[in-house]
């Protein structure tokens, strides 16, 4: 089961305008949001963290 609201919180401690969470009723489990302007779903917001995480990453030693 998915946490939407941390997902959310993630999204919002990371600067994203997040509005319009919504759930998806025929695809069970799913949600859309608008992330900064642009309608994405789930597996977008969580790809978008994965990046954000992966742009953190300092790869110079």
């Amino acid at each position: 089961m998915v946490d939407i609201d941390l997902l959310v919180a993630a999204l919002r401690a990371k600067n994203y305008v997040v509005e319009n969470v919504t759930s998806v009723p025929e695809n069970a489990g799913g949600y859309e949001m608008t992330v900064d302007g642009v309608v994405i779903d789930l597996e977008e917001a969580r790809a978008l963290l994965e990046a954000d995480e992966a742009d953190e990453v300092d790869t110079t030693e």
